[in-house]
């Protein structure tokens, strides 16, 4: 049984980390990975309020999982009572500081001192732990996950290639960047396809007027052929007297055949549709539109084909070629047929069309909108020109078009129906001023034109954020990485079922792009209903400013992937234990160790010889001697027992055990924390200086950094849904002894580190999503590189970026 058996809803199982079955009895409640056995357990959060003040409605308040409040301190009550007593101390030390009037503290300690001491010895005889115990050999609690599924698109096509459950044909379909980006069509033209298994289907396709390729296949580079050649259709100029100069588009193998290669240099034609209704009659007969409404584009349709087509015409023979290209007529389906919605693999092979043009014109024209019928009709001129230009500019297809076309030769500018033309060259077209992200189109325009190399990650990130705001009309969820893609050289098959995050995952595993995806699941989002595409970090940091320390071993699933190699650790929600410690190992300390702990038997020794010599008749003198040897020195340790436990257990510590610990809400101060993980508050644990978004630091007096509460300002916006609300949550690091406030929807059971960044580790905390085995982004800190030395690696797990959410039925 695979995982994607064993994980559906409906079955209400879960597979562990050791291959056990669960049946889950509360399937809607928050669960995660007990780090002890593995095991999958409802999820109980521990907060700041006192359990015995919490209402019903405190209890649950949308909440998943069970909160239950502020738990009891697990210190031994020996160190409880020590802390109690001393308390009082630090109450009038504390109100001296302040200048103000003791409140007789000191002397309240006093009078109970000796009794306290009493009652401490006899509380000693009970056994209990001062310094907590050991466990894990001192690391953090592991996560004990274990991937039991197939991951969609693995990195190594050999974890799919040998399955024995698909048929070979199934398996070879299926996609990765080692497929082809297009298959080989049904009239022979010859498409992209590694030669290991399309070599014969090459040499089998190739014609000796064929433009795509010429060789044999050994020549092929990296097993891939990276782009066509050229255009399989082209719009060619013909003599129509005694009329205008018309066209007529015909493929360009058969027009090879007849006339030769050297008449297929060809003008590119650009536009939008938001200005030109290029829609035959027959795709608009399935839209939910007036009748007047379709009437009025059908004319509008024949009138703008006609423009464009025109200004194709002139453009050529302009440049004096016999050939222009323009998607509606030169995109066909298998059938042959043109249509303006294509599914043929063209649409996303225009990147090479342009590559290899001669020139570019680009067409402008008034907004669709303002020429139907209720429309507000737009005055042509200059003005106009450069909002028509803007709103060509904010097409999502119009950018790689615009980065690819020659740079040798300038851009001719067509306003639609009239003239002049204007010539410009895209090197000067950003400074136009009509796109709100013209410094980054400028950096790619030179990159392009390379009077400057951006490198790999740099080229994807700034191209992924001018692609993520255009709009377009969409032929797949995965349009924007699709345009990305053919600004790079490898190209994964466009699948259609693939939404856009895996056709960028996969497009981001085929490339050599610096770890772009590992870098992009370390980022915190500045607003959690964030789309993945948008590369904007809550801390201000750039994607090449993060080095991963993972990596993505496939694409599992919409914004989720398959992890590797990443250190992490489990986070204790329901209790605070107290936590070991280690100090540095002195005689005096060693000396106070055995005295405060043999204290209870040299008191009962003491007297026990006391009250046999009292019962020996004479009294033994030698008795009362040794009964004395052992009670005064118990006295004295009595008389200084909260003292010496005080001193003992004070100050700073060596080591501790290393422990994650969450808190719902954040504490108003850090002192009880700390109380009830050591027993005592010496300052010890301290907020982080830049864990989260919300950490704070100034300057002390002494110049150094100090730090500060948590800015605890109003949360930003809901999830888009408006069901899901940030919460206020603590994490404390016993090891770093740093506690962290941050937000998330759901408290997360995980910190996975993944990658490192500005002298410290970016850690994603992440919920468990046990119904799909995945951990889901919650949210992002940052924390010491030494909380490495105490983790552990976790295996292989599935990633999502955020977590996935269940549509109620109606």
């Amino acid at each position: 049984m695979t995982q994607s058996q064993v994980m559906q809803p409906t079955k209400m199982q879960h597979r562990d980390a050791s291959g056990r079955l669960s049946r889950v009895a509360e399937p809607n409640r928050e669960q995660y990975l007990r780090p002890s056995d593995g095991r999958l357990t409802p999820l109980a959060v521990q907060g700041t309020e006192a359990s015995l003040e919490l209402s019903i409605t405190q209890r649950s308040d949308g909440r998943n999982w069970s909160y239950i409040g502020r738990q009891k301190s697990r210190i031994s009550f020996t160190m409880r009572f020590v802390c109690w007593m001393y308390s009082l101390h630090l109450k009038s030390k504390r109100a001296e500081a302040e200048g103000l009037p003791g409140d007789g503290s000191d002397f309240t300690l006093a009078l109970i001192w000796i009794p306290c001491c009493i009652l401490l010895a006899i509380m000693l005889i009970i056994p209990q732990n001062f310094e907590g115990d050991i466990r894990n050999n001192g690391y953090y609690d592991p996560i004990r996950y274990r991937d039991w599924g197939y991951a969609k698109s693995p990195r190594n096509r050999y974890e799919m290639e040998n399955r024995t459950d698909v048929p070979r044909k199934e398996v070879d379909d299926m996609e990765d960047e080692a497929r082809p980006f297009l298959h080989n069509d049904a009239d022979g033209d010859m498409e992209m396809g590694p030669i290991s298994h399309h070599t014969t289907t090459i040499s089998r396709s190739l014609t000796p007027g064929d433009t795509y390729y010429k060789g044999s296949s050994e020549d092929l580079p990296d097993e891939l052929l990276p782009r066509h050649f050229g255009p399989r259709n082209l719009c060619f100029l013909k003599d129509a007297p005694p009329g205008p100069l018309g066209c007529e588009t015909r493929r360009v193998s058969d027009w090879v055949k007849e006339h030769g290669h050297a008449s297929t240099d060809f003008v590119f034609v650009s536009y939008t549709r938001k200005q030109f209704s290029v829609y035959t009659e027959e795709e608009m007969a399935t839209w939910k539109i007036s009748e007047e409404e379709r009437a009025a584009r059908i004319q509008l349709t024949e009138r703008d084909r006609a423009m464009l087509l025109q200004h194709g015409i002139e453009a050529a023979r302009a440049a004096n070629k016999e050939a222009f290209w323009i998607d509606f007529e030169c995109i066909r389906d298998l059938d042959n047929v043109a249509r303006s919605t294509s599914h043929s693999d063209d649409v996303y092979r225009i990147c090479d069309i342009i590559r290899v043009a001669h020139s570019m014109i680009i067409v402008v024209g008034p907004s669709l909108e303002s020429q139907l019928p209720g429309g507000t009709p737009e005055i042509y001129g200059p003005p106009s020109m450069e909002k028509w230009l803007e709103q060509y500019g904010s097409r999502l297809w119009t950018l790689p078009e615009l980065l690819l076309c020659p740079p040798e030769k300038r851009i001719k500018l067509h306003m639609a129906g009239i003239g002049p033309v204007e010539e410009i060259a895209k090197r000067n077209i950003a400074a136009r001023g009509v796109w709100r992200d013209a410094n980054r189109v400028r950096q790619l325009i030179d990159h392009y034109e390379s009077t400057i190399h951006l490198a790999p990650l740099e080229l994807v990130s700034i191209a992924l954020e001018c692609l993520a705001w255009r709009q377009t009309d969409q032929f797949n969820p995965g349009d924007i990485a699709y345009a990305l893609m053919g600004l790079l050289r490898r190209r994964p098959m466009v699948t259609p079922t693939d939404s856009s995050f895996e056709a960028f995952a996969r497009l981001s595993l085929a490339n050599v792009n610096d770890a772009l995806l590992e870098r992009l699941l370390c980022m915190q989002p500045i607003q959690r209903n964030a789309p993945w595409y948008e590369i904007k970090d809550a801390w201000g940091a750039r994607l090449w400013d993060i080095e991963p320390r993972c990596q993505v071993a496939g694409i599992a699933d919409d914004q989720t992937v398959t992890l590797d190699g990443t250190f992490g650790a489990t986070i204790q929600w329901d209790r605070m234990d107290q936590v070991a410690f280690y100090k540095r190992p002195t005689v005096a300390r060693t000396f106070a160790k055995i005295a405060v702990r043999a204290l209870p038997a040299y008191l009962i020794a003491g007297l026990a010889i006391l009250i046999l010599a009292t019962q020996i008749n004479p009294v033994s003198t030698t008795l009362l001697a040794i009964g004395l040897v052992f009670l005064i020195p118990a006295a004295i340790v009595t008389l200084f027992a909260p003292a010496m436990i005080w001193d003992l257990y004070r100050g700073k510590f060596w080591s501790t055990q290393a422990l994650l610990i969450g808190i719902e809400g954040v504490p108003d101060n850090l002192g009880w924390v700390e109380r009830d993980l050591f027993g005592l508050d010496h300052g010890r644990l301290k907020w982080s200086v830049a864990g989260s978004t919300l950490s704070q630091h100034k300057t002390s007096k002494d110049g150094e950094c100090e730090a500060q509460p948590p800015n605890l300002s109003p949360p930003p916006a809901d999830f888009e849904n408006g069901t899901d609300k940030e919460r206020l949550f603590t994490l404390i690091d016993t090891y770093s002894m740093t506690a962290t406030a941050f937000r998330a929807v759901r408290p997360p059971s995980a910190l996975i580190v993944c990658g490192q960044e500005g002298g410290m580790q970016r850690a994603v905390l992440c919920s468990y999503d046990w119904q799909s085995a995945t951990f889901a982004r919650e949210a992002v800190v940052r924390v010491k590189t030494t909380v490495l030395d105490r983790m552990s690696r976790v295996d292989r797990f599935r990633f999502a970026l955020r977590r996935r959410t269940v549509e109620k039925k109606a």
